[in-house]
């Protein structure tokens, strides 16, 4: 009689018959889980017939490889390991090193006399935290509900009943093992609503096509000739793509963003006859109302919806930044960081197209802070420690830029192909974007009421401030030939796409020179060795080609689309040289400072004149300053009355009204 040693090797192994393709509910042993969740070690749950819910959240096929022959599966073996992307194909596919590749996956399927003891490892596959229908991916940061090294060996769903799975946690990138290298878990959220959320987000989705039928299609068009050359956040060819299946997969928001933009250029192509039903302000509306509902489950489209929404036309009565251009802008980044694209996503198993239009938008979101935190003044959202993502580069933008045969139609034959000019454009306006963000950390911080810790920091912060002035100085010089200002007498038939960075780097080079001559005291302008007195003569110098620029648009270039930070840039422009005029103290320099100043009032006036009226709101919010300071200077600068009180004050965005002080 064997003993207990031989019994216990000899015990009987019992086999529960299983199989596939019947209802399943978690850990059930009668019914084989499909490949997708065997191998990612989660809850297979079948309601009842395939597709698993995980499978068909992420629109993946549900399948059981296992099979009773050893023959068949060698040959399913080999299939798998012939249908795996080599490894460099998968790199260039997007997948990152968390996706085993063909030889590991080989390694794992070894024959076996036993075919219940078999596991098929499935091909590798890329992931996409975009289009899994119902579902909504979050990023898990350092700080989220889990540890993410902990989430990288242990990972459960969240289930809000028996066979429902509530929320998963799915990994994008395995990490390295070293600490600036972790995990990246994203969390996939059932989208579930009550039923008057989706009423109402129908119910927008209908009015906004209702307003604008039957010329969809054309603001489309429009949207892409006159938008898209200066702000590239839209994906051409999946936008389209998307559109013209069934645009209502859109969100209601970023449809009625692109129509409303767009409505405002109806008048400029000529075969387009009479005048729209509506105004551009009643899509907005339609669309910030569905937006404020759709960003509970955010995502690359409505993130797109948020930025584009930023620019609407402003009402006539503004005659600064609405604080709402702020506000939204906060809610953007904060739906950019809920999606992750604050965190680098070149290693992460996703698609190509995926990590590129991810590196654009992050991109785009940056430079709306740096913007609009210049508009009033306030520190931006975005710091250096909170965001790792890569530089965005040419090839980002020239993704999805082709636009196949089928879908010409919905844009102009100028439009089909990518424009280069605009890609230089974009990336030249996120390099301005990172420097400004540099002036504003080394001179318009919060003050600390308080002496500087340390006067190493000051010296360090204006070294960084010459040096940023040296490569601003000559930026006009060696900026590339499409991005340069057309030739007078070949403005006048076209639109230069290229004038709204033109402004946004007189903008900047007004703040710089602003944080360079601080304070702008009484003291400093009488003592020769302030800052503002060693570097009054350069700043006069520099700022002499704004007045050029100006005198040089043509009505043709205020017709184009600047966007919503133009206004404010060009209040920033106005005022430095109201500054300039008020702290000159040599007499040549004040003689030169008026020049300016008076050049600028000739051209307001100007344009004022030859422009719509639409074209006119750019100019206004400036126009009334220089006006009005016209109007006060003789009695503020001879310590006389102000004429009228009710004027409106001069003053810079973000900073107190720039004292005016007597000149010598």
């Amino acid at each position: 009689m064997p003993n207990n040693t031989q019994r216990s090797s000899q015990r009987r192994r019992f086999k529960v018959p299983s199989e596939f393709g019947q209802a399943r509910q978690s850990r059930s042993r009668k019914n084989r889980p499909c490949d997708a969740c065997r191998k990612r070690k989660t809850a297979c749950v079948i309601t009842s017939t395939p597709p698993c819910l995980f499978c068909k959240g992420r629109g993946i096929e549900c399948k059981s490889s296992a099979s009773d022959s050893v023959a068949s599966r060698s040959a399913l073996s080999a299939s798998l390991f012939a249908s795996a992307p080599a490894p460099q194909d998968a790199a260039q596919d997007g997948s990152s090193s968390n996706s085993e590749s063909p030889r590991m996956a080989s390694n794992n399927i070894r024959p076996s006399a036993r075919s219940d003891s078999i596991e098929v490892i499935p091909a590798p596959y890329l992931q996409t935290l975009e289009d899994n229908e119902n579902r909504t991916a979050h990023s898990m940061g350092p700080a989220a509900e889990q540890d993410t090294h902990f989430l990288a060996s242990f990972r459960s769903d969240v289930l809000s009943g028996p066979n429902q799975i509530d929320a998963e946690f799915i990994q994008v990138h395995e990490g390295s093992g070293y600490p600036w290298d972790p995990p990246v878990h994203f969390c996939l959220l059932q989208d579930e609503f009550t039923a008057h959320d989706n009423k109402a987000r129908e119910e927008a989705s209908r009015a906004i096509e209702e307003m604008v039928e039957p010329h969809g299609p054309t603001f489309v068009r429009l949207y892409f000739r006159h938008i898209h050359p200066v702000l590239p956040v839209l994906s051409k060819v999946r936008f389209l793509n998307q559109y013209s299946a069934d645009k209502t997969k859109l969100p209601a928001s970023l449809r009625g963003a692109v129509y409303a933009l767009a409505s405002v250029f109806w008048k400029s192509e000529p075969s387009l006859q009479g005048s729209l039903h509506f105004q551009q302000h009643e899509l907005a509306d339609l669309a910030t109302g569905s937006l404020q509902r759709e960003l509970d489950s955010p995502n690359l489209a409505k993130l797109q919806a948020s930025l584009l929404l930023l620019h609407m036309t402003p009402n006539r009565t503004d005659s600064i930044a609405h604080p709402k251009t702020w506000t939204s802008t906060a809610q953007a980044v904060a739906a950019a960081q809920m999606i992750g694209l604050h965190q680098d996503a070149e290693k992460w198993n996703l698609p190509s197209w995926e990590k590129r239009l991810r590196r654009k938008l992050w991109w785009a979101t940056y430079m709306t802070d740096v913007w609009s935190a210049v508009c009033h003044g306030n520190p931006p959202h975005i710091y250096a420690a909170s965001f790792n993502t890569s530089p965005v580069t040419m090839d980002d933008l020239r993704s999805e830029e082709s636009i196949p045969e089928d879908l010409r139609s919905l844009v102009y034959s100028s439009n089909v192909g990518f424009d280069v000019a605009s890609g230089v454009r974009f990336l030249e306006l996120v390099k301005m974007s990172q420097t400004l963000r540099e002036v504003i950390d080394c001179s318009f911080h919060m003050p600390r009421l308080a002496p500087p810790d340390s006067q190493k920091m000051e010296m360090e912060n204006r070294g960084r401030l010459v040096s940023l002035q040296g490569e601003l100085h000559n930026w006009a010089t060696i900026l590339p030939q499409c991005l340069t200002m057309p030739h007078l007498e070949d403005a006048m038939s076209i639109i230069s796409n290229n004038a709204p960075l033109h402004l946004a780097y007189y903008a900047h080079l007004a703040l710089l020179y602003r944080a360079l001559m601080n304070p702008a005291t009484k003291v400093a302008k009488a003592m020769p060795s302030s800052s503002l007195r060693l570097w009054f003569g350069t700043a006069l110098s520099d700022f002499a080609s704004f007045t050029d620029f100006m005198s040089e648009l043509t009505p043709m270039d205020l017709r184009g689309f600047w966007g919503c930070h133009a206004r404010s840039q060009l209040i920033l422009c106005g005022n430095f040289i109201i500054y300039l005029f008020v702290l000159a103290t040599e007499p040549g320099e004040i003689t030169s400072a008026f020049k300016l100043l008076e050049s600028f009032h000739d051209t307001l006036q100007r344009l004022k004149r030859q422009v719509d009226s639409i074209s006119e709101l750019l100019l206004l919010p400036v126009s009334l300053r220089i006006d009005s300071f016209f109007t006060q200077a003789a009695d503020r600068l001879g310590g006389g009355p102000v004429a009228d009180s009710t004027t409106t004050a001069i003053s810079t965005p973000g900073a107190a009204p720039i004292p005016l002080m007597n000149n010598p």
